[in-house]
């Protein structure tokens, strides 16, 4: 009787182990054997990585598990249940795709539909996307990269002949004169308008100063008065001269009798005439005007 109660007990610690085991290793995967969670039903045609127990993000998010996969030989589709947090709504129109890692770990990733569609219900059906294999996309990668290998190859070439080139390093020996020049410049400049700009400064304001000066003095000056003045010469002037036109144009006056009288001119002319005769033949014959002789006689 002892012997039977002892192998009870160790039949016993052993069911208590295999059932702590069991828990254990659910935990550790993460599944939740006592909440009430909602359950979905997926649909894809390929699922390389996942497993059960594998992860189902929303925006990067756990919301909950891969519960189960199964195989269905009418559709040759697989039906992945997903265990997903009962307090996580998701609406119509999520879609499922999975994402593989670089270490080959997979997971399940939720493209939720618009918010404000009609949300999707316990047992419901989604239907999901194929993997994305990274190692596959960067193997598809290779050929477009060995293709290119002979072209970087060239423009390192290039790069290193353009490096070595004597005129590069002249250009930038030329670039670090010219950044020195500006340097000093700058310094020049800086100093200038900490010594000068006050001087000019005082200057400027001088002159401003005298310009106030100038205007004010302008501002007491008669203006109108000496424009009125001038009016009055300009007027004057006017007057004159149409006096003179008037004098000119008449032959009661004497210019306009000189001016317009032909027979005036005509007598003047007669005169000078014969004043330059008489001048002539007293140059020419000086003795018959004058004669300084006691004795002599009077030339004819």
């Amino acid at each position: 009787m002892k012997g039977f109660t002892k192998e009870i007990k160790i039949a016993i610690v052993a069911i208590i182990a295999i059932v702590i085991v069991y828990v254990g290793i659910v935990m550790l995967k993460g599944l939740n054997l006592f909440d009430d969670d909602k359950e979905y039903v997926v649909i894809m045609s390929n699922v390389t990585g996942l497993s059960i127990s594998s992860d189902v993000l929303a925006n990067g998010l756990k919301v909950g598990y891969v519960k189960n996969i199964s195989y269905n030989n009418k559709t040759q589709k697989l039906a992945l249940t997903l265990t997903i947090n009962k307090s996580f709504s998701m609406p119509e129109g999520t879609t499922v795709f999975v994402t593989k890692e670089m270490l080959g770990t997979a997971k399940l990733n939720l493209e939720l539909g618009k918010r404000d569609g009609a949300i999707l219900q316990d047992g419901d059906t989604i239907y999901g996307e194929s993997p994305t294999d990274l190692m596959a996309a960067a193997a598809d990668m290779i050929p477009e990269i060995e293709k290119m290998l002979p072209k970087v190859d060239s423009i390192l070439t290039s790069l290193n002949q353009l490096v070595s080139d004597p005129a590069l390093v002249a250009t930038l020996h030329n670039l670090e004169t010219t950044t020195e020049n500006l340097r000093t410049s700058t310094a020049r400049i800086n100093n200038m308008l900490d010594k000068d700009m006050p001087q000019l400064m005082t200057s400027a304001n001088h002159v401003m100063s005298n310009a106030e000066t100038l205007t004010a003095s302008l501002n007491r000056v008669d203006i109108e008065g000496i424009a009125n003045n001038a009016n009055q010469t300009i007027s004057n002037a006017n007057l004159i001269t149409n006096k003179l036109n008037t004098a000119m144009n008449s032959k009661d006056s004497s210019l306009g009798m000189l001016l317009n009288d032909n027979s005036i001119a005509l007598n003047l002319d007669s005169t000078m005439r014969n004043a330059s005769m008489l001048l002539e033949d007293l140059r020419l014959h000086p003795k018959r005007y004058v004669h300084f002789s006691l004795f002599g006689k009077k030339e004819k």
